[in-house]
């Protein structure tokens, strides 16, 4: 089984198939930034671990069909609640956009909204400061005895789209009125997969954290 791990001075933090983007890019900050639970707690699945998750208030990670590149850039340059993008991910159009944090709820919704928008989610951090974002992707491998049929009807109970098959794993996209974090959960709960978890983007911060 291939996996990718990473180490953390506080805990081991397994991403479980081989599409994980570490970012090439890394930024500094100058004001101490701070972490908040959202309604209730967020986690994802490292094969049967929970792995919790803390939403970072005022960045978004969008990503979208580059179809639409010039007409979303036109909306996100003509917004003044975004104070900053940061192109990550430049061949997938993922970009993370830093906000104003009493802004981010109604931006979200406006964003989802925008013809060629494929996801719009927060940007979550674990411990020591590792970032990352989550876009309309999902990584699932099936058990070897889970059978077409069963495959097919979570594919049409979840709306998935089918963007690539593999020996390993299944590249599955959701819906942008889903939370793929909540879908990719679901799936791993139902019994049929090795592990189920969002294809993550990560993103390394160098500046002071806290967690509450």
């Amino acid at each position: 089984m291939f996996f990718i791990t990473i180490k953390m001075k506080t805990n081991i933090l397994k991403f479980t198939a081989p599409l994980l983007v570490l970012a090439g890019c890394f930024f500094s900050c100058t004001d101490e930034a701070i972490y908040v639970w959202p309604k209730g707690p967020k986690y994802y699945y490292a094969f049967d671990e929970k792995i919790l998750l803390y939403e970072v208030p005022n960045k978004i990670v969008i990503s979208f069909d580059g179809n639409y590149l010039s007409e979303i850039q036109q909306y996100l340059q003509g917004n003044t609640q975004i104070r900053q993008i940061d192109n990550i991910y430049i061949h997938n159009n993922v970009l993370i956009l830093i906000t104003e944090i009493s802004d981010v709820t109604a931006l979200m919704e406006d964003l989802k909204k925008r013809a060629g928008m494929k996801s719009v989610n927060p940007m979550y951090v674990v411990e020591d400061g590792l970032e990352i974002g989550i876009t309309d992707e999902i990584v699932v491998q099936f058990k070897e005895h889970t059978s077409q049929q069963k495959i097919n009807n979570l594919h049409k109970k979840y709306r998935l789209d089918v963007k690539e098959i593999t020996e390993l794993f299944q590249l599955l996209s959701v819906p942008i009125d889903i939370d793929p974090l909540e879908v990719a959960n679901a799936i791993q709960e139902s019994g049929l997969v090795n592990f189920s978890h969002p294809n993550f983007i990560a993103k390394k911060t160098f500046c002071n954290s806290k967690i509450h």
